[in-house]
């Protein structure tokens, strides 16, 4: 029973290193499709300035649904995620995989307090109109995550998370478009310019500490240009501006 065992041990590792030699395309289509989802079920409820082709009214019982649906659908995944990560790792753990510098052990309890902060981070991401690999970069860098698999990651993030956001700040009418168009010429130009002369710097000095160093810079950059602009709103308008409902759209 011993060969045996050590021989299906064997040939789990042996599958395990193989897979991880390629990008994990079911990971990704379980992404997309979650995020396809997301989007539309938020792109048909509508909101405050954007009418649901549905003829679903905003703060009526069937637009708290679609939330509601919405939350329930990423939860379902979350489950699901976890109880892939958390198989995954006990079959690591048995066959004596090889964990390098950089790797996460998602055992019961990574599972669990990992999402809890990346949720808050998507949060605050949707709340201040901020990219959620603010705040995930560092979070990678603190788990011990290699600086390089950081930002690639952080990146990723940002695509769905940002543009998620950005959907909904349409839909409901808080979108300047005047801006828009400016601000993402600026942003993807700024992220080609950034991503070729970190990634110069770190081929000619051989230092992957520029990563930890640049995105330490922008999370305190961004805190402090947020608290001027929030100052300075404020001070234009005579004060803190009078709450508005959800489905007013912007005021």
């Amino acid at each position: 029973f011993s060969s045996a065992t050590d021989l299906k041990n064997k040939e789990d590792l042996a599958k395990i290193l193989e897979e991880e030699r390629h990008v994990p395309t079911g990971n990704l289509q379980v992404l997309v499709v979650t995020f396809a989802i997301i989007l539309f079920i938020n792109l048909m409820k509508g909101g405050g300035a954007f009418k649901s082709p549905l003829g679903i009214e905003c703060g009526s019982p069937s637009f708290w649904t679609a939330n509601g649906l919405m939350i329930g659908w990423i939860l379902l995944v979350s489950v699901f995620a976890r109880s892939y990560l958390v198989r995954r790792c006990e079959i690591k753990e048995r066959c004596g995989y090889p964990y390098v510098e950089g790797d996460i052990k998602w055992d019961a309890r990574a599972t669990v307090v990992y999402p809890i902060i990346c949720t808050a981070a998507g949060f605050f991401a949707g709340m201040f109109g901020v990219g959620g690999g603010i705040v995930k970069g560092p979070l990678m860098l603190a788990m011990g995550v290699h600086p390089k698999v950081s930002s690639a990651s952080s990146a990723c993030m940002i695509l769905f998370t940002s543009f998620t956001a950005t959907t909904s700040f349409v839909v409901f009418g808080l979108l300047d478009m005047e801006y828009a168009g400016v601000c993402l010429m600026l942003g993807f130009t700024a992220t080609i310019v950034g991503q070729v002369g970190l990634f110069y710097l770190m081929e000619k000095f051989q230092r992957n500490s520029y990563i930890a160093f640049s995105i330490g810079g922008i999370v305190l950059l961004s805190a402090f240009l947020m608290t001027i602009q929030s100052l300075l709103s404020m001070a234009d308008s005579g004060g803190p501006r009078p709450p508005s409902g959800l489905c007013t759209g912007k005021q």
